[in-house]
């Protein structure tokens, strides 16, 4: 038999506040999202999109500078107080495209 996990009855009424914060923040981002790139202009778009120069570098900073950026800043705080949680969470935003820093 299977056992199911049940909330206590103390957090159901939490659980609507979690769920509405949940829809909220994603309907918020996805705004915010589409409000920047309705700014683009499809003529600036398809400039960039035939420049090579600007499609390599990117790129490149994305997934090579950026992870080596991250594992060096590993190596050098590992025995500065960085814990083994905090270098993971720091190799997986410098590493993954979409990460905090890609948009900076």
């Amino acid at each position: 038999s299977l056992s199911t996990r049940h909330l206590p009855s103390s957090s159901s009424s939490s659980s609507w506040f979690d769920v509405l914060a949940q829809i909220l923040s994603s309907a918020l981002l996805f705004l915010l999202i589409f409000g920047m790139s309705a700014t683009v202009e499809v003529s600036h778009l398809r400039e960039q999109v035939h420049n090579k120069f600007a499609i390599l570098a990117g790129v490149s900073t994305q997934f090579i500078v950026m992870p080596l950026l991250g594992y060096l800043s590993v190596l050098l705080l590992k025995h500065r107080g960085l814990t083994e949680p905090m270098a993971l969470s720091l190799l997986i935003v410098t590493a993954s495209p979409g990460g905090s820093y890609s948009n900076w």
